[in-house]
């Protein structure tokens, strides 16, 4: 019996008909949680969409912020929260309807950060169900380097609020790349505890041709990751 309560954490912006499968995702997974779905100042029609959706589920919240960027979003996600977890879908994504599940249980065993595998670029190739322990420093080797097989994205992880709240962390709304890096990097670096893995792709990452990671200028992420890499100094 999962004793967990999880909040997922969905930013969206002019997502138009991407959405709309995000949305089907959630509504197919196997246990209960709460849901912000935090549109950030859409014009295409994604925050009625959103609306329209939540209407009658009361543990949907749908709340329409000027436009401000995903970090934003997501900080006004985090902030509202009250799940003891914290999960993370970008809303042009997919999800398998034991994605939350799978997250909660791995929080469930005493951990501060639980991970599933994903499909983007690469997918896992030990599709096992077994859940896998990872020390802090071994996690922030995999969440501090591209192309590893945990990787240091939000959206296929779920954080300790708890966490997040004593160690004041939030996304760096100063960024426009490799801000989910940073988070989850700063993350790890700043809470010792036990980590979770399970390698069962349960997330999915569509590429939007006009999604950020293809209209971005690439200039930013070179001085993020060096900031990463000097936050491995604060483990022990």
């Amino acid at each position: 019996m999962i004793t967990m309560k999880m909040t997922v954490v969905v930013p969206t912006y002019n997502l138009g008909a991407y959405v709309k499968a995000m949305l089907a995702d959630l509504k197919e997974q196997t246990v209960d949680f709460e849901a912000w779905l935090v549109d950030d100042g859409s014009t295409d029609g994604t925050a009625e969409t959103l609306a329209d959706f939540a209407r009658g589920i009361p543990m949907f919240h749908v709340e329409q912020l000027p436009h401000q960027g995903v970090s934003f979003a997501r900080n006004f996600g985090i902030d509202h929260a009250t799940g003891d977890g914290i999960a993370f879908v970008d809303g042009d994504d997919m999800i398998k309807p034991t994605f939350v599940e799978r997250l909660s249980q791995g929080l469930d065993q005493d951990a501060v950060l639980s991970a599933v595998g994903y499909d983007w670029h690469r997918r896992s190739t030990r599709e096992s169900h077994e859940f896998v322990v990872l020390d802090q420093k071994d996690m922030f080797t995999q969440v501090s380097n591209h192309g590893t097989e945990v990787g240091g994205y939000v959206w296929n992880k779920a954080f300790s609020k708890k966490a997040l709240d004593a160690n004041k962390i939030r996304c760096d709304t100063t960024l426009h790349i490799a801000e989910d890096y940073l988070f989850t990097a700063t993350f790890v670096a700043k809470t010792p505890g036990r980590y979770i893995y399970v390698p069962e792709v349960l997330y999915t990452k569509r590429n939007r041709p006009d999604s950020t990671i293809h209209t971005v200028n690439r200039a930013q992420e070179p001085v993020v990751f060096e900031r990463i890499y000097e936050l491995g100094d604060l483990i022990k």
